[in-house]
């Protein structure tokens, strides 16, 4: 289908940009038939040198021979620099130096013309047909070049044709005047067809600019989805004769709402950008690397999800080879010296294993992305049949979180926080349950991604504050006074205009000492600048603030003493490989130890087994949170374990 020029596509910038373009293109042309044109005018120049010497005026024609040498030497040395400096001068400086000579040249042949005795009109014609056969080359700029000669050669002719006919010397005059005019008609016809040449690349520089705009997300210079079916149809073709496959990868960096929201629609493209030259980066060490054949195609599909044709793949390799696009985000991005640390969410379909249509391929990827987003992190997720069938189920859980907390169907549960010192029960945190109506309790896997998603966590996460406050007011009041709330924040929260009012509205309204009120922060939105600076206001009021899943992200140790940071939580996956994984040990120890040199407690979770809590106990570890002690429990079986705490505090409370 022909992609019609749209005004409205092209900005003034790209349409002056298509006709430096343009210019630059007839440049090239008219020089590429310098060197050429002058190789033929030398034996042409001699020819007519020595063949008129007999016939002609001997220092007139030495004069012209001369200066007509002189003229090529001019256009060969006019050549030879505009190949080696082209770059250097303007354009329309060696287009002004090419017409100069050109002009020159024209003269030199009209004046060779005058220079042949009236009496040889043959003699006189042939020399003008061997000046014209050099327009082939002089004309190279010109799209009617080859043309414009025939016609010229053919318009020469026929007046010989008539001469010889007619012997008549009248015709001599008539021709003369016929050759000047034709001249003039010759200069204006190369005129036209220069035009013609301008005319038709800048419609043809402007349709593909259209059609690369078209084809192509203007931010990243990726091809769109409006190529990805014909890349994966060659994928196809190039597996379909084999045992080998190919996978579509749906790449979608998480939390890219955020960093919009927070830093500016200008910080979100700049990180696109640099994600997608850490990915062309990574196709092109690939591609170096010795006896790899499975190749990555890159291509944007929406502002921050791109398409990955990997391609071919052996289906035992597939997993590893795709993972390895985890890689582009090991290193943090940085935006004006502030390091943020992204994850990406990568759902996968396979040709054949999951369909061989190119349609379904995309939907089962794109599916298996929304999967994986459930879970946060860099994880990686391959089409199932089961996710499919889960999708309207996602689509009814989305529309009934709406009403849950309107329903009352939210409850608060705690996990008790044991001091290693005393243990005792120091605190809690406070989790998020959902009990639906129909389908019982949902995991907060399945609906706090989506609850930030739809931006319910706000005021869903404003009710929880309420909520752990007050309780944890009757628990103080029922002698166990120095309990210490800890209450995980979600980003969006911390994003939220007067957000320290709404903490401090909470704290009137439950009559609860803010000494008792820990927030919970992930690591990454330390580094957001306008978060530090609710930080700041938070510290005044005597808040805790602990850092929550600490390691996961881009551990960046210098806010630890500037936000004055009370806590430390060890994310549960080193604590759960503990004391299998030597990696793990060494991170947990190192963490601990650094804790300690900055002075700021630590908190390992996940604690499940024995063998972790001495471990932990060992290196020094402050408190403990984890299934070996309790499961998060409602109001009534924390209060039981409370009470319970009462009567034993020398053995670990267990469920």
């Amino acid at each position: 289908m022909e992609i019609v020029v749209n005004e409205k596509q092209i900005s003034a910038d790209e349409r002056a940009q298509v006709g430096r373009q343009v210019k630059a293109e007839l440049i090239e042309h008219l020089y590429q038939g310098c060197l050429p044109g002058t190789i033929c005018g030398v034996p042409v120049g001699i020819a007519i040198f020595v063949d008129f010497y007999k016939y002609t005026p001997t220092y007139p024609l030495i004069a012209w021979f001369v200066v007509y040498n002189l003229g090529l030497l001019a256009l060969t040395t006019l050549f030879f620099a505009y190949t080696r400096y082209k770059t250097k001068i303007s354009l329309d400086s060696w287009l002004l130096a090419y017409s100069i000579n050109m002009s020159i040249c024209a003269a030199l042949w009209g004046v060779c013309v005058f220079l042949i005795p009236a009496d040889n009109l043959l003699r006189q014609y042939f020399a003008f047909i061997a000046l014209f056969l050099l327009t082939p080359g002089y004309a190279t700029g010109t799209i009617g070049q080859f043309r414009l000669c025939v016609l010229t050669l053919s318009l020469i002719i026929v007046p010989l044709i008539v001469w010889n006919l007619t012997k008549g010397a009248f015709f001599y005059n008539l021709v003369g005047a016929f050759s000047t005019i034709y001249l003039i008609f010759l200069c204006g016809i190369n005129r036209r067809s220069t035009q013609w040449f301008i005319d038709s690349l800048k419609l043809k520089l402007e349709n593909t600019l259209v059609s690369y705009q078209a084809n192509h997300d203007l931010l990243t210079d990726l091809p769109n989805q409006r190529l990805l079916p014909q890349y994966i149809e060659s994928a196809i073709n190039a597996v379909k004769d084999s045992e080998d496959t190919f996978a579509i990868v749906c790449f979608s960096l998480n939390r890219m709402e955020v960093i919009n929201d927070s830093l500016g629609l200008q910080a979100g493209d700049a990180i696109i950008q640099s994600v997608t030259n850490r990915l062309n980066a990574f196709v092109a060490q690939m591609a170096k690397m010795k006896g790899e054949r499975t190749r990555y195609i890159i291509t944007l599909s929406r502002k921050d999800t791109f398409n990955i044709i990997v391609t071919p793949l052996n289906i035992d390799e597939a997993e590893n080879k795709i993972r390895l696009l985890f890689s582009v985000l090991d290193e943090p991005f940085y935006l004006e010296k502030r390091g943020v640390k992204l994850t990406a969410s990568l759902g996968v379909s396979i040709y054949r294993k999951d369909g061989e249509d190119i349609q379904a391929l995309l939907i089962d990827a794109d599916a298996a992305m929304l999967k994986a987003k459930q879970f946060g992190g860099n994880r990686l997720e391959f089409y199932r049949t089961e996710i499919t069938a889960q999708l309207p189920k996602q689509l009814q859980l989305e529309t009934d979180l709406h009403s849950a907390l309107k329903n009352n169907e939210f409850e608060v549960y705690y996990q008790p926080l044991i001091d290693l010192k005393t243990n005792q029960i120091s605190g809690m945190e406070a989790l998020l349950r959902w009990k639906h109506p129909q389908q019982g309790f949902i995991s907060p896997v399945n609906f706090i991604p989506l609850a930030e998603e739809t931006g319910l966590i706000v005021p869903i996460g404003e009710w929880v504050l309420k909520e752990a406050c007050a309780q944890t007011r009757i628990w103080h009041q029922m002698g166990f006074s120095s309990l210490k709330v800890a209450v995980n924040l979600a980003e969006k929260q911390l994003r939220q205009d007067n957000f320290v009012g709404t903490i401090d509205r909470i704290l009137t309204m439950t009559d609860f000492s803010p000494r008792f009120l820990e927030l919970e922060i992930t690591e990454t939105a330390i580094l957001d600048e306008t978060i530090t600076n609710l930080l700041k206001e938070f510290k005044k009021r005597g808040l805790s603030l602990s850092v929550d899943d600490f390691g996961t992200g881009y551990s960046g140790l210098s806010y630890l003493k500037r936000f004055a940071i009370d806590k430390l939580k060890i994310d549960q996956s080193f604590i759960r490989d503990i004391p299998a994984s030597s990696d793990s040990i060494t991170i947990v120890s190192a963490i601990i130890a650094m804790a300690k040199e900055l002075g700021v407690n630590v908190l390992a979770e996940g604690v499940e087994t024995e063998e972790q809590l001495e471990f932990l106990r060992k290196k020094g570890c402050n408190y403990i949170q984890g299934y070996y002690f309790s499961k998060p429990v409602d109001v009534s079986g924390f209060t039981q374990l409370l009470l319970k705490s009462r009567e034993t505090v020398s053995h670990p409370v267990a469920e």
